[in-house]
């Protein structure tokens, strides 16, 4: 077991998050409960490289009559994202959110760590809505969908966390 990949499961044991590991790799995967929408996550860990990639996805999938405009979103998003960026699996309709980091050898930070999937989780409860609305969108009125409009409706935005 890598050092990081250890440094990773302690900091899943000491955010309190439920959690599985994926025997005979460096991966572990965890459910979680977000304002819109549950979702899957994956974090796989590179210990040679010190590599971890934390990988959420959205349990929306897109039908391929759809999936043009979900692009476009996509776009849209991830040209104003700090961290991470949206992904989508062209052939299974899949939308994943990833963020990925470097470390320095054995300064594995516990607050990156957590700071990465909190992120995903975040990124891919923010979207579920605006996909949903794609997605709910009639095949033959979906060429009068206007993205850009479309990620404006602040009534789609989950509440902003509340200062502690």
């Amino acid at each position: 077991m890598s050092a990081l990949y250890a440094a990773t499961l302690s900091t899943f044991k000491e955010m309190g998050w439920h959690y599985r590991e994926v025997p005979e790799h460096s991966v572990v995967e965890a459910d979680f409960e977000a304002h819109h929408t549950k979702v899957p996550l994956h974090v796989q860990v590179f210990g040679e490289t010190h590599i971890a990639s934390v990988v959420a996805s959205c349990p929306l999938s897109l039908p391929a009559t759809h999936r043009l405009a979900a692009c476009e979103l996509l776009m849209r998003t991830n040209r104003e994202l700090n961290i991470g960026n949206f992904e989508l699996d062209w052939d299974s309709g899949t939308v994943l959110f990833r963020a990925t980091n470097i470390f320095p050898p054995h300064r594995y930070d516990p607050r990156i760590l957590a700071s990465l999937v909190h992120s995903a989780i975040s990124e891919v409860d923010r979207l579920t809505p605006y996909l949903g609305e794609i997605i709910r969108t009639p095949k033959g009125e979906l060429i009068l969908i206007q993205v850009a409009d479309l990620m404006k409706r602040e009534d789609l935005l989950p509440p902003a966390p509340e200062a502690e």
